[in-house]
């Protein structure tokens, strides 16, 4: 007899809870914030800058924009999220607007402050600064977890059909992988035939 024939219905007992803990660490609802930069522009404005006094200081000015995306892509909601920036930027607007506290550190870091966010729930923050660097972003944080920063770029949206074509067709495939590995399992421990 071999190894599997032998302790298979152990090796099976000792991998169900082993599965059942990995499942429920990693699959369970907590809060996940996303962070997204979709859009950043320098605008070079062909209007003189001058002083109080009349006199031209540049023949241009810049106006530079950063739009920032943040949503709750977990089960759970968010509380107390935190916006860090350097410092506290010329103009600022969240959309869709929502009620926020605002902080100012020793350091002049600047903090607003959003009560919580729920799951699927996203914000939008414009940024804008004319004739001056916009601040950085130095974190967005909740009470559960820090935001992860990820990539945006535009692509072609699909129909609904399509959609749910794909989605038919992916649990089709997620159904055949599960059937396979139960026939595989049932072929190294019961030593039940292929194909019956």
């Amino acid at each position: 007899m071999t190894f599997l024939e032998t302790y298979g219905k152990e090796l099976v007992a000792l991998l169900v809870p082993l599965v059942a803990w990995a499942l429920n660490t990693f699959f369970r609802a907590r809060a996940r914030l996303s962070l997204a930069n979709p859009h950043t522009f320098t605008f070079l404005v062909q209007t003189p800058l001058v002083d109080p006094q009349g006199k031209q200081i540049a023949a241009s000015q810049t106006v530079h924009t950063r739009s920032l995306i943040m949503w709750n892509a977990g089960k759970e909601t968010a509380t107390r999220v935190e916006w860090l920036f350097n410092w506290k930027p010329h103009c600022l607007n969240v959309w869709p607007p929502r009620h926020y506290q605002e902080h100012i550190g020793p350091d002049s870091r600047y903090t607003i402050v959003f009560d919580s966010l729920a799951p699927n729930e996203y914000l939008g923050c414009e940024l804008m600064s004319l004739n001056a660097e916009l601040p950085s972003l130095l974190v967005v944080r909740s009470d559960q977890c820090v935001a992860q920063n990820i990539n945006m770029f535009p692509q072609p949206v699909i129909s609904n059909p399509q959609r749910r074509i794909r989605t038919a067709l992916q649990l089709a495939g997620v159904g055949l992988i599960v059937y396979l590995a139960i026939v595989l399992l049932q072929f190294l421990v019961l030593k039940t035939p292929l194909g019956r």
